[in-house]
């Protein structure tokens, strides 16, 4: 092989892996230069950096999938994955980020304010804000549902309904704000050059809608929970009351129960924090609710001639009513 042809090897063999920072650098670039005057350069910079990082993933795929060491590390997370207490630290790692997340949108949205106090007359700058704030009206939910246990066990799952309750609603309540903060900002920004004087009403409206869908919120939670409460109550009456009739009698109290378990299924099955079913959180996963209903016919089947075999399923359904123990409110 010739000496150039040496010498440029590694050239010819690697230049691809390069499009992808360049595409990088390229529309970072861009984004930065957008508030200059150079706004349509910047533009153009941006969008052509999109297609260059598109195309520039595939050598790097390429180098990772034939990198050992990559499939050393790749082997280690598949065994660290299914250990219980990597999972363990992982479904904490969740929650935790699920948190700060939290925390850091409310410190968004207080620092918007208090940017918006001190120059109320810069109104243009504020567009990425509401843009922020309407992204995270939108996803919110979906990215705080991502940060529960993914298949975790029985035992842990039900041990934790009250905290994945509290999260839902918290969320719910977080998203909605941001959603009003992201429509009073729309409007301060139409009307504040026009008719500064609505922006006192406009404020008062939407903070009190802010109050009412926070409140709406917590209600629903509350009025699940003592809802699902009663009916596990009943539920657990017509299991212990099937032993002690005779056949014909027993088959009355099995129907009985089967209706009341119909009332629990239902609540497990209803969203906590609203009611689109497509957004939001139900009670428990829907794997959990129908492997629990399963078991609740069998026992109800079962329990006439072994009154213990409704021992498991209650004491599943008992870890159930005490986690709605803590929202309990009979006049919600």
């Amino acid at each position: 092989m010739p000496l150039r042809d040496q010498a440029t090897e590694p050239v010819r063999a690697h230049w691809r892996r390069a499009i992808l920072p360049a595409g990088l650098l390229l529309s970072t670039w861009g984004n930065a230069l957008y508030d200059s005057p150079h706004r349509t350069a910047s533009l153009i910079m941006f969008i052509s950096g999109l297609p260059l990082i598109h195309y520039g993933r595939r050598p790097w795929h390429r180098f990772v999938d034939n990198s050992r060491a990559w499939k050393r590390v790749q082997r280690w997370v598949a065994q660290k994955r299914v250990e219980p207490k990597w999972k363990h630290r992982w479904e904490r790692l969740k929650v935790t980020t699920w948190g700060l997340f939290m925390l850091g949108v409310v410190l968004y949205a207080w620092k918007l304010l208090g940017k918006i106090a001190q120059e109320p007359g810069r109104v243009n700058e504020h567009v990425g804000s509401g843009m922020v704030l309407m992204a995270v009206w939108a996803l919110l939910p979906l990215l705080a549902q991502s940060a529960e246990p993914k298949d975790p066990p029985k035992e842990q799952l039900l041990e934790q309904i009250s905290d994945r309750t509290w999260r839902a609603v918290i969320t719910r309540t977080v998203a909605n704000t941001a959603g009003i903060y992201f429509a009073g900002l729309l409007i301060y920004m139409l009307v504040f050059s026009s008719r500064p004087s609505l922006i006192m009403p406009a404020a008062v409206t939407l903070g009190g809608a802010a109050v009412a869908t926070g409140h709406k919120t917590w209600t629903r939670s509350r009025k699940l929970s003592t809802q699902l409460y009663r009916n596990i109550q009943t539920l657990e009456r017509n299991l212990a009351m099937i032993p002690a009739g005779r056949e014909r009698a027993a088959d009355e109290k099995r129907d009985a129960a089967r209706k009341s378990w119909d009332a629990v299924e239902l609540d497990l099955r209803t969203s906590v924090d609203t009611g689109y079913a497509l957004f939001g959180t139900p009670f428990l996963p829907t794997e959990m609710t129908t492997d629990l209903r399963l078991r609740v016919e069998a026992a109800i089947e079962a329990v006439e001639g072994n009154p213990a075999a409704t021992k498991e399923v209650l004491d599943d359904l008992g870890k159930v009513r005490e986690a709605c123990t803590g929202r309990l409110d009979s006049v919600a």
